[in-house]
């Protein structure tokens, strides 16, 4: 599991491959993170992505509050692109109980629409249901 923190040396992000079921898992933590802490995570979720060969994405919101709609344009026009171009295909994304974050999400959801349809993302509320959805043929 590979780990980013925060200048108070706090994890924002957890990743890791989970080699049996092909899958990434990334888990976000924390409050209110900045744009430059989420391109960091992104990057580091882009590599594991390409290093692994990996076509799923279990993106984990749970531990997650606040707004991240800054970044959002970015996450949209740069980095899923990136992704994609990298090989993912499967994006579940469990969402935060924080009001904020699941607006930022919903926002997130909306401009992924615009990508190739080679891709999919779905929000889930519990981790059971994303798996069963990302792993489902």
């Amino acid at each position: 599991m590979k780990k980013l923190k925060n200048e108070k040396q706090e994890v924002f992000i957890e990743v890791e491959y989970l080699e049996q079921k092909n899958t990434l898992y990334s888990n976000w933590i924390g409050s209110y993170l900045s744009v430059e802490q989420i391109k960091q995570g992104g990057f580091l979720m882009l590599d594991e992505i390409q290093q692994h060969k990996c076509v799923l994405l279990l993106n984990d919101n749970r531990q997650l509050e606040g707004v991240w709609d800054e970044a959002n344009e970015w996450i949209a026009t740069e980095w899923l692109p990136l992704m994609i171009q990298a090989g993912l295909m499967k994006m579940a994304h469990i969402l935060s109980q924080d009001l904020f974050a699941q607006l930022s999400a919903e926002f997130f959801e909306d401009n992924a629409q615009n990508v190739e349809n080679m891709f999919q993302l779905k929000m889930f509320n519990n981790q059971e249901d994303a798996e069963k959805w990302l792993l489902k043929d």
